[in-house]
């Protein structure tokens, strides 16, 4: 025998159907689901009172007491109960016990399949916004270090090896990007999403005449999903959230490992805070940036969720079935996972510091302005394979002595070409090297600038976007 916390009255709990809850979605998972199944069955009772399918005095009741429902819930009063058999059945009960038998008015022109498929929409896309608005406090959070790091140089690399230096400032904003197209796709899923199922019922429809419109403009929906079969089948979005949310969790892992390899003391390219670093129990002197490995690894829990969604839907017959409601665990753990990722990104950004010296040091080091000196010898008319040649002899001069481009003679580089003149000093210099890639989007310091300024107006729009869309969206 259980008890109903809220009304203290008696609930059997030996029926037939508790004996297998457990093998169903677990209450704490549903319990994510009751404000979106209050909300949308307030919409479908003031529907069927508008259209005069329910007598409004009936209509009148029922929508009080889901109002009382509702305030309960956002207080914490939970009310979902291991004996329900879901959150749908917990709204029955204790609305039974406040206006008795006229509760069966609720079933009216709908059903458990189509407002199922209605509140995973509402709760989805609650969760979707609420990501976008994360992602667009990372960006800025970018933005900001991408400004405060303008003049600082780093080595940019291919094959794990230094190429050509640019700007760490650069670097912030390539993430900046990868992130913006992450928000993009977001609110593109969000407009996938904001379609009305509820009106489908089972599957077929409704013999009654009601008014599907009027709910979806009631629940903030930009309309109706227009072919009932389709309206409690489809899963869509559930895969495309998933995917996106992959990506997402794909250019946050890149970022934590990049970011965790300079910390290492082989690059010791960044610092991090003592509060961001954890002790080693074995060797007290070392300190772990466990953080960053999270950040690294955690994703690939959503990379197997979207595998999970994939495989649950893959062939399921036409029509509603249970296999639909499997994905609703792994829907929650993939947009908790993102929130607690974004979360852990705007965390551990602000504390790093770049070491600027040493950036520089690797930056001039290695031959990376190798690459200006055949610019020059090009320029001066030597055959590119004649050129190519040169100064690969030369490099292999400069490792095999331990020498920078800078540290050469100008009689030392005439060895390899007679092409070389004093002015190539000129060229190999980092400020040369850095300013040479003026292309747009380069790395030079007016592209960057300049980069920075479409970044932050880009913002400025995304900012916009977000809140239209969160103005369409009533509160749950």
């Amino acid at each position: 025998m259980n008890v109903d916390s809220n009304t203290g009255s008696e609930i059997q709990s030996n029926d037939y159907s508790l004996q297998f809850r457990r093998f169903l979605d677990k209450p704490a998972v549903e319990s994510r689901l009751l404000l979106c199944a209050l909300a949308s069955t307030t919409a479908h009772v003031e529907m069927l009172r508008q259209t005069g399918i329910v007598e409004k005095e009936s209509a009148a009741a029922i929508l009080n007491a889901l109002a009382q429902l509702t305030r309960e819930e956002r207080a914490g009063n939970h009310f979902l109960l291991p004996v329900d058999g879901d959150v749908y059945e917990a709204i029955d009960r204790r609305l039974r016990e406040s206006i008795g038998d006229d509760v069966v008015l609720l079933r009216k022109a709908k059903s458990k399949n189509d407002q199922t498929a209605t509140d995973l929409r509402l709760y989805l896309r609650a969760e979707v916004l609420k990501l976008a608005q994360l992602l667009l406090d990372l960006r800025k959070l970018l933005i900001d270090l991408a400004t405060r790091d303008i003049e600082v140089v780093m080595p940019g690399y291919t094959h794990m090896q230094p190429a050509e230096a640019i700007l760490l400032s650069h670097w912030w904003l390539m993430n900046e990007c990868r992130f913006a197209r992450d928000f993009s796709r977001l609110l593109e899923l969000f407009t996938r999403i904001n379609f009305l199922p509820l009106g489908a019922c089972v599957m077929a429809g409704s013999r009654e005449p009601i008014d599907r419109d009027f709910v979806a403009r009631k629940l903030g929906f930009d309309g109706v999903i227009q072919n009932s079969l389709d309206a409690v089948t489809d899963r869509d979005y559930q895969i495309e959230f998933a995917a996106t949310a992959s990506l997402l969790g794909l250019h946050l892992s890149q970022l934590g490992s990049e970011l965790l390899l300079w910390a290492t003391q082989e690059y010791a390219f960044i610092t991090l805070p003592r509060h961001l670093l954890v002790h080693s129990h074995t060797m007290p002197f070392k300190r772990n940036p466990e953080l960053l490995e999270v950040l690294r690894a955690r994703p690939s829990l959503i990379f197997g969720r979207l595998m999970e969604f994939i495989t649950e839907l893959k062939a399921v017959p036409t029509g509603f079935s249970q296999d639909l409601q499997e994905s609703i665990p792994g829907i929650a753990d993939v947009a908790e996972t993102l929130r607690l990722l974004l979360e852990l990104a705007a965390g551990i950004l602000p504390g790093i510091e770049p070491d600027q010296l040493r950036m520089k040091e690797v930056a001039c080091a290695d031959l990376v302005n190798v690459g200006n000196a055949l610019d020059y010898l090009l320029e001066r008319g030597v055959e590119k394979n004649i050129a190519v040649r040169s100064l690969e002899h030369l490099s292999t001069y400069c490792r095999t002595r331990n020498k920078y481009l800078s540290d050469l003679s100008l009689n030392e580089w005439q060895r390899y070409s007679p092409a070389f003149e004093m002015d190539i000093y000129e060229h190999i210099s980092m400020e040369d090297s850095i300013g040479a890639y003026c292309s747009f989007g380069g790395s030079s310091t007016e592209q960057v600038e300049l980069a920075l300024t479409r970044a932050r107006e880009a913002l400025q729009k995304d900012e916009q976007r977000l809140l239209e869309q969160n103005t369409k969206v009533p509160p749950l």
